[in-house]
């Protein structure tokens, strides 16, 4: 490739998701959900019009439809601009438009990584992040501007470069893969659950929860241990002193009671 890992992983990231930001843009824009806040309420039998959206919401979702329609025509050997939203687009629809183009991208990501001057393009219509309102909005001045909802969590095992407990996990969206980054600022790292052949995904893997199994009977009390073979709990326990019974947890297995009882009767015959 003739850009650095760190890069391609974070233009592959931004590409993904680029169809929940885009739909994220257009629920929000949503005309029929907006609140109205530049006027005082009052009591009135006439339709309420809706807000009116921010020009801005509606700029940036068309924006990265069209660069990304463009780019997946390019890529198809379609060479035509790409199609902006169509007017009054809903979210789920809009969402599907911006994937589709995605997916053809994606498709064919490690050939356009090889050309030096396709692949800086393509990280420029992406990645770039604007200081101002730009002219024309990337995935990532959108995702700045208005990051997804996402509930991240930290990783149990440390980052394979720099060896610290400071990897973030971010579950995957829609059927993509969970992607894994080092918060340490000196750290770079960045991979995702299908990254070589799979293996950050069992690395990084929650946990299974410890099996619970149902009781056993045979695990007695200490007084039901002593009930079994008519004795007191106190001499229970000092056959425990003895060495003659080891407990797990506060309870007895049922055959070393009885097989200790039964010769303690034998000693004493």
């Amino acid at each position: 490739m003739l850009i650095c890992e760190r890069c391609y992983r974070s233009l592959r990231r931004h590409l993904e998701d680029a169809a929940d930001i885009v739909g994220h843009l257009r629920s929000i824009a949503d005309p029929t959900k907006a609140a109205v806040f530049d006027r005082i309420r009052v009591q009135s039998s006439s339709i309420e019009i809706p807000a009116p959206v921010a020009a801005d919401l509606i700029d940036a979702s068309n924006d990265i439809t069209t660069t990304l329609n463009m780019w997946a025509n390019h890529v198809a050997g379609e060479d035509r601009p790409g199609a902006g939203l169509p007017a009054g687009a809903m979210a789920d629809a809009a969402h599907d438009v911006v994937q589709l183009a995605v997916d053809v991208i994606l498709e064919d990501l490690d050939r356009l990584a090889n050309d030096s001057h396709q692949v800086y393009s393509l990280c420029e219509g992406v990645m770039v992040v604007h200081k101002d309102a730009p002219d024309v909005w990337t995935v990532a001045d959108a995702a700045v501007r208005w990051p997804l909802e996402d509930s991240p969590r930290w990783a149990q095992a440390a980052c394979p470069v720099c060896d610290l407990m400071a990897v973030r996990i971010q579950p995957g969206r829609n059927g993509r893969p969970s992607r894994y980054r080092c918060t340490t600022e000196d750290c770079d790292w960045e991979a995702n659950s299908k990254d070589d052949g799979g293996l950050w995904a069992s690395v990084f893997a929650e946990p299974a929860p410890a099996e619970v199994r149902p009781h056993d009977p045979r695990w007695l009390t200490l007084a039901d241990a002593a009930r079994l073979v008519e004795r007191t709990t106190g001499t229970v326990r000092n056959w425990v002193t003895q060495n003659l019974l080891a407990p797990q947890m506060g309870r007895y297995w049922q055959d070393d009671v009885l097989a200790v009882a039964a010769q303690k009767r034998g000693e004493a015959a």
